[in-house]
């Protein structure tokens, strides 16, 4: 068995090997492209494993910047792995993993993080239970027209000129946030590649004070949510649930648009993992998670990840 980076020519067995290992669905075979159009793509943590020439195994380490403690963290995001089902059970996925460590470990990346099998992924050194999902539920009656705005702030679809003030209303929003994985400098950054997800800037005077990424068929659980102030995010929030009862918005109780709202809690998932590659303020993080004196984190995935 051989393992190496991936080339052009192997994107169409790579594929092939995703949907084969996913039950012959198209979803992770696509999430790999998609993952491919990121400035921040880096072939070189793209690996296949190779029988006789043929590509049986494939993982992606996809470089991320994270929050943790504040700070900005080099990272990884496992996902997905997939081998061929004629080759599974012998040691292939092992190989994948431990060799891409190996190289992110060697280019300065100091942790990897992953959603998977809790009994398979720590004996990689992958810890569980350090982020999970964050939510908080809006009854939309209550909500007042606060802070003397208009309740119908207008929207529109982003734009390029808009992704330096999205990333500092992201950084605002999500900068205390464990786990939190910054968005990119692209726009593709922020739309989706799901036609059922529309993504929404809001604007007051023209000034950009919020974003939003909703799924159409579940138009009360906003996959993204960031605004300006707490009075922009009541605005926010009645503008979404309008004809609804109440609203799910996917905030931490570290999110700055927390303190609008009461009853913000973060649950961890036992699938939600990371392995210490490197010092870094993981090492803090995870001491004091241990001990109870801080929250686990929430990540919101990439819109590359917006496949179902």
């Amino acid at each position: 068995m051989n393992i190496r980076p991936e080339k052009v020519q192997d994107y169409a067995a790579i594929a092939e090997v995703n949907i084969r290992a996913f039950d012959e669905r198209l979803a992770e075979a696509l999430i790999v492209a998609l993952h491919r159009q990121r400035t921040g793509f880096d072939p070189e943590l793209s690996l296949v494993a190779e029988i006789d020439g043929e590509v049986v195994g494939h993982v992606l380490f996809s470089p991320q910047t994270i929050r943790l403690m504040g700070q900005d963290v080099k990272a990884v995001n496992l996902a997905p792995i997939a081998v061929d089902p004629a080759h599974q059970r012998k040691g292939i996925g092992v190989a994948l993993i431990q060799f891409g460590h190996e190289i992110a470990q060697n280019k300065g990346y100091a942790l990897s993080f992953l959603l998977g099998h809790p009994t398979y992924y720590p004996r990689f050194g992958y810890h569980t239970h350090v982020y999970g999902e964050a939510s908080v539920n809006v009854p939309i009656q209550p909500l007042p027209v606060v802070g003397g705005l208009n309740a119908n702030l207008p929207t529109r679809a982003p734009v390029q000129k808009d992704v330096p003030v999205l990333r500092k209303l992201w950084l605002h929003e999500e900068g205390n946030v464990d786990f939190a994985i910054v968005p990119g400098d692209s726009l593709a950054d922020w739309l989706s590649p799901n036609p059922l997800i529309q993504a929404r800037v809001y604007l007051h005077y023209d000034r950009v004070v919020g974003y939003t990424r909703i799924k159409t068929t579940e138009p009360g659980r906003p996959l993204l949510f960031l605004a300006q102030d707490a009075h922009i995010a009541q605005l926010m929030a009645a503008d979404i649930g309008h004809g609804l009862p109440s609203i799910m918005l996917p905030l931490h109780p570290y999110s700055a648009s927390a303190s609008a709202f009461s009853g913000t809690a973060v649950k961890a998932w036992d699938a939600g993992m990371a392995c210490r590659l490197a010092p870094s303020p993981f090492d803090e993080f995870y001491a004091r998670l241990q001990a109870g004196e801080r929250l686990p984190g929430r990540p919101v995935w990439p819109s590359a990840f917006d496949m179902e």
